[in-house]
């Protein structure tokens, strides 16, 4: 605690945190991320009147940035080995290594079984990402199984019980082994349902991220709308923004799935392989013939957004991010702790439209939610409607009214 006493400390720990990156050939997108940290915790010292850090503060700093759950679990443990380092250099300490985790590897008797679950999910519409994931933490839960279990049947709750107590899971683990331990018992393996034994950390839901109109009006400001390439990211902007559609569904836009003659986008969704179809304004439309009549580059592809360069390929959905993040830089609009990708600006044109009163089920088509849930979950930031639903603050009684008397007392 003796740094407290001191002038401050962050702009000397800043800089040494940047040497050190350089100094040891971290990659200019690691070195990125350690410094976004950085400020962060220098807003959350600033939040408190704080000018020094100390490693109490930087504890303090995580358990709070866990409950603000507009971050993403990677987010949480990159800031964690961001703090780690800090420390590190406040301890005149150097880096010490970061292991991963060993691989897991399924027991080869269970194998078979571990086969038959995916081939499930395969048969259910997975998609290859999302099969890896739980290819790899179904083979974690098997890893984990008792050595003396030789056959699922014999799996037990109290065999779950010490496995969930004794390693740390991740929560899309925990959806997995429920996810596992279901299938388990519909073919028959297990007698019971062991899916109830796993753990269900209560993890408050973000709230989705969220640009005001005249932010959006600022975003699509900073575009240079004369050049080839502004052309095409002021129409990706705007059917981000004007029209909903995610990142992967824009730059997966093909020629056929334009209809000049209704003013529609119909495409089938790759997040969710739902149909939707999508009604154009007038100012997409005319972005979008403005890119591909004096903008886009010749090629045979069929796909509507390309690269800048040769051989001009057509957009991936990273790239989709990328651009978008870029022009909210550009336009100088703070983060504030939101995500600056086109999924914020989807967010944004759903909570527009609730706040205007359209109706759930209208906005649910135009996102192409198959749950109506999902498009509930803009109504959170919906402040407007909330109040109506706020109750009358009851008034005190019994010894907290007394309390509360006795304060008036002193203060008057």
């Amino acid at each position: 605690m003796g740094e407290k006493n001191l002038s401050g400390n962050l702009s000397r720990l800043r800089s040494e945190l940047e040497r050190r990156l350089i100094t040891m050939r971290y990659s200019k997108v690691t070195t990125q991320k350690y410094m976004q940290i950085f400020g962060w915790v220098e807003n959350y010292l600033a939040g408190y009147g704080e000018v020094n850090y100390t490693k109490e503060l930087g504890q303090r700093f995580l358990v709070e940035y866990t409950l603000q759950s507009i971050h993403h679990p990677s987010q949480f443990r990159n800031a964690r080995i961001t703090i780690r380092r800090i420390d590190e250099i406040l301890e005149n300490r150097i880096f010490t290594s970061c292991f991963r985790e060993t691989k897991s590897e399924c027991p080869s008797c269970f194998t078979g079984v571990r086969d038959k679950y995916l081939e499930s999910l395969v048969k259910r519409g997975y998609k290859r990402n999302t099969l890896i994931t739980r290819k790899r933490y179904a083979e974690r839960l098997l890893s984990r199984v008792p050595e003396t279990i030789l056959s699922l049947e014999e799996l037990s709750a109290i065999n779950l019980y010490d496995a969930f107590t004794k390693y740390e899971w991740p929560s899309v683990s925990l959806s997995t082994a429920r996810s596992f331990l279901s299938f388990l018992f519909e073919i028959g393996v297990t007698k019971t349902n062991l899916s109830v034994c796993v753990p269900r950390p209560i993890r408050p839901r973000s709230l989705p991220s969220v640009y005001s109109g005249d932010e959006v009006n600022r975003l699509l400001s900073s575009v240079d709308r004369t050049s080839s390439l502004g052309k095409r990211d002021y129409a990706i902007l705007l059917l981000a923004s004007h029209v909903g559609l995610r990142s992967s569904d824009i730059v997966g836009l093909s020629f056929n799935d334009i209809d000049s003659m209704t003013k529609t986008i119909g495409i089938i969704q790759v997040k969710t392989a739902r149909p939707v179809k999508l009604v154009m304004n007038r100012e997409v439309e005319e972005a979008i013939n403005d890119y591909i009549q004096n903008g886009r580059p010749p090629s045979a592809s069929d796909k509507i957004f390309l690269g800048s360069r040769a051989p001009f390929s057509p957009l991936t959905a990273g790239a989709g991010f990328v651009i978008v993040r870029n022009y909210f830089n550009l336009a100088g609009i703070a983060a504030q702790g939101r995500r600056r990708g086109a999924h914020a600006l989807r967010a944004s044109y759903a909570t527009a439209l609730i706040t205007k009163g359209v109706p759930y089920a209208v906005v649910q088509e135009a996102l192409g939610h198959e749950d109506p849930e999902s498009t509930k979950y803009y109504v959170r930031i919906d402040s407007r409607r909330l109040r109506m639903c706020a109750l009358d603050v009851p008034k005190p009684t019994g010894a907290f009214a007394v309390l509360l008397g006795d304060l008036e007392g002193v203060l008057s």
